[in-house]
């Protein structure tokens, strides 16, 4: 099997859908569940709140057409982000079924939500086995500074709940924003190794993965001081050597997200609520060139080199 990555020159700005064989393979399938959120974290890029539904609730009927969709397409991971996920009272049975499919991965804060639905996972690591794996968000290994983004409680709330999915079998993914370097003296492998040693004290290895860029959108750009400058990806970028598509998550994978009452396909976990980056109702109609005009693009793949997958 061949695959061909393009970034046309007579396309410059455009990044091609992945091609195995003459057909379009997808690789990584996102939902965002929807924007309500239990908290309302100072830096969240969604905005995400208890009363947020720009991004309604997504159910069990709606995804399944597109779960079918993507295997059909050889889907390999599926994603469920949002917002908080297990807000939704459908989540376990979309989990469910996205198993059948593929390997799925939940961001959660792991906070009250998750703490709820406890005793339910048990059986879906029985039955799943390492398929069902969740990321989960800690903004710091500091507890009060952690508690200053997410509110008082919440650090040793989720260290809780993943020391119990660490108990079921589960493997966490602990993730971090780049808010954690504010103020830090420590470079990426000495923070990586302060989030690890959290659960080590309680003898839990986790794996941690740090973003490299704090996205300016939502409430975080409330709460920064200097936004950067608005800079796209332009044809001087583009026949940069080195740049390929593989840089990009709209390479390999897509988004849905439902808006108004419709599921519609985005490039990536990270663009949302905006018509000008809508891509279709359909997967295949949406395995096309995007042009890579958001801010996002620039800041958080091309600069920054971020990877919204594991």
């Amino acid at each position: 099997m061949s695959s061909t990555v393009v970034i046309q020159e007579s396309k410059p700005g455009y990044v091609s859908f992945k091609q195995v064989d003459g057909k379009s393979k997808l690789d990584d399938l996102w939902f965002m569940v929807g924007s309500r959120c239990n908290l309302s974290c100072k830096h969240c890029y969604v905005g995400s709140n208890p009363k947020n539904d720009s991004l309604q609730q997504i159910t069990l009927a709606e995804v399944e057409p597109f779960l079918d969709e993507a295997k059909a397409f050889g889907v390999e991971r599926i994603y469920f982000t949002g917002g908080e996920p297990f807000i939704n009272t459908e989540m376990l049975d979309i989990i469910d079924s996205s198993l059948k499919r593929a390997n799925v991965t939940v961001l959660t804060n792991a906070t009250y939500p998750l703490r709820r639905l406890l005793k339910e996972l048990p059986s879906y690591k029985e039955r799943h086995g390492h398929s069902l794996s969740f990321r989960v968000s800690l903004d710091h290994y500091d507890g009060a500074k952690h508690d200053v983004i997410r509110g008082e409680g919440m650090f040793v709330l989720t260290v809780a709940n993943v020391l119990s999915l660490a108990e079921m079998g589960f493997k966490p993914i602990i993730t971090s924003t780049a808010v954690v370097y504010e103020d830090n003296s420590l470079g990426p492998d000495a923070i990586e190794q302060k989030f690890k040693d959290v659960f080590l004290e309680h003898g839990v290895a986790v794996e941690v993965k740090l973003l490299p860029y704090n996205l300016e959108m939502g409430t975080n750009l409330e709460r920064i001081e200097m936004p950067s400058k608005h800079v796209l990806i332009t044809e001087s970028c583009m026949v940069k050597p080195g740049i390929t598509a593989e840089m990009f998550q709209c390479h390999n994978g897509r988004t849905l997200e439902k808006i108004d009452g419709k599921m519609v396909v985005y490039p990536c976990p990270i663009i949302y609520n905006n018509a000008n980056f809508e891509m279709g109702s359909t997967l295949s109609e949406s395995f096309r060139d995007v042009l890579l005009t958001h801010k996002a693009c620039f800041d958080f793949c091309y600069k920054s080199g971020g990877k919204c997958t594991n």
